[in-house]
């Protein structure tokens, strides 16, 4: 007696694949959230990485090209840019070097400009990241030592599009700039030690 083979389709059946979908969709609900941050925290960071870079290639250029070099933070707490303007060249050779003046990177941000090149970060590369207050931003590089001239110290606090993550920005009277977490926020980034 020969036992019938029974030949078995390969697929999903109809229960297989709604269980599937099922199981797909509770875990794309948990991880919402997290991405959510996930995408809050990379735009905050990269707009202070983008002021962070302007703020340390404006003090590197006023040093290498011997000439004083103006920052300036303008605008309102939601749209906002950095640009940085070095001083001009004396109107009479054998002049000295006249102060550095600041640029308006709202107004005029091609007068912003740095050896040639325009040294702005835009409203546009910010990302919907906001200012705790409207920027007062504005302090000039001294190009001997690189150090802020009055030596005063600048602190700018950057908070992410959801409003839940903060960044504090700070430039020391030596031209530093450090990026930590404020004392008053709840959430750490990695990263970046808190205040």
């Amino acid at each position: 007696m020969r036992l019938a083979q029974t030949r078995r389709e390969s697929g999903f059946t109809l229960i297989e694949l709604m269980v599937t979908l099922a199981v797909l969709a509770i875990l794309l609900a948990a991880a919402a959230p997290s991405f959510s941050d996930f995408i809050d925290k990379s735009r905050l960071k990269g707009a202070a990485q983008g002021a962070v870079d302007v703020i340390n290639n404006a003090r590197a250029e006023s040093v290498r090209q011997g000439r004083d070099v103006s920052i300036a933070m303008k605008g309102t707490t939601t749209t906002w840019c950095l640009g940085a303007k070095a001083a001009a060249e004396p109107s009479v050779l054998g002049e000295p070097v006249p102060a550095a003046t600041a640029c308006d990177c709202v107004a005029a941000p091609t007068a912003c400009v740095i050896g040639g090149q325009q040294l702005v970060f835009a409203t546009t590369q910010n990302n919907g990241v906001e200012l705790s207050a409207a920027p007062t931003v504005d302090f000039n590089f001294n190009n001997r030592f690189g150090t802020v001239d009055g030596l005063g110290t600048t602190t700018v606090t950057m908070t992410s599009p959801r409003k839940k993550f903060d960044l504090e920005l700070t430039v020391t009277p030596l031209g530093q700039v450090t990026l930590c977490v404020p004392a008053s926020s709840d959430l750490p980034i990695a990263g970046y030690p808190s205040c």
